[in-house]
């Protein structure tokens, strides 16, 4: 019996949850020198050739693992973005959580950084990034919080110093080091972008605080849990 269309979506959906698993757990055994098909194969209970259904090779097979490393990533991202919360706000709470993200995955992206996977990834996901950087700092600009100025060039300006973040991890610097860097960039970005005192400024509205204060609190990821349950209870 041929299984339908929708039915073999959904096993290929789990054959590839499975593989990517494996493959997780393959490349931190071995590293990306010691990965291959016939380990990821043997690791997830697939016969080595079924591998072959879902990737031509190894390297289609990494740039898979690295792209389900930014996909959740990218959708918290979004959704950051899209919340109720001023652009300061946004971008604090967007910095931290690329900082759990990177200490969830640290292992698997230096070995993915090693085998120049990231590159690749990279080139695909930026123009992505960079469209909802540019809708946060024209927010702020609107709502006051942010002194005028081009929002597409800050976007590319924050996009730099962001991905320097995943760059420490991958280089494997000291937590302590990784932490102090995500301080400083978000300071940086508050001191650069705050309206001049002289001015009415987000200072005196509370979003610039939130940014130069908020150190040790909630994460990214639990303030929207709190605030979807606030909006809906």
């Amino acid at each position: 019996m041929r299984l339908s269309k929708a039915r073999k979506e959904i096993v290929n959906t789990v054959m590839k949850d499975t593989i990517f698993e494996a493959a997780g757990s393959v490349l931190e055994l071995h590293g990306v020198g010691g990965m291959t098909m016939d380990r990821v194969a043997t690791s997830a209970g697939l016969a080595a050739g079924s591998l072959y259904n879902y990737f031509r090779n190894k390297e289609e097979m990494l740039q898979f693992v690295y792209a389900r490393l930014v996909e959740p990533f990218f959708e918290l991202f979004e959704k950051i973005a899209a919340s109720e919360h001023s652009a300061p706000e946004k971008l604090e709470m967007i910095v931290r959580m690329g900082l759990e993200r990177s200490i969830q995955e640290r292992g698997l992206i230096r070995l993915l950084v090693e085998s120049g996977q990231d590159l690749h990834i990279r080139g695909q996901v930026r123009p992505r990034a960079l469209r909802i950087l540019t809708d946060i700092f024209a927010q702020g600009i609107r709502e006051g919080s942010f002194r005028p100025h081009n929002p597409a060039h800050t976007a590319r300006m924050f996009h730099g110093c962001y991905a320097g973040l995943f760059d420490l991890q991958a280089e494997g610097a000291p937590p302590d080091d990784v932490q102090e860097y995500v301080e400083d960039l978000i300071g940086a970005a508050a001191a650069a972008l705050a309206i001049p005192a002289t001015n009415e400024s987000a200072v005196t509205k509370g979003t610039v605080p939130f940014l130069l204060t908020q150190k040790s609190g909630q994460s990214p990821t639990n303030h929207l849990t709190a605030e979807n349950e606030t909006q809906h209870g």
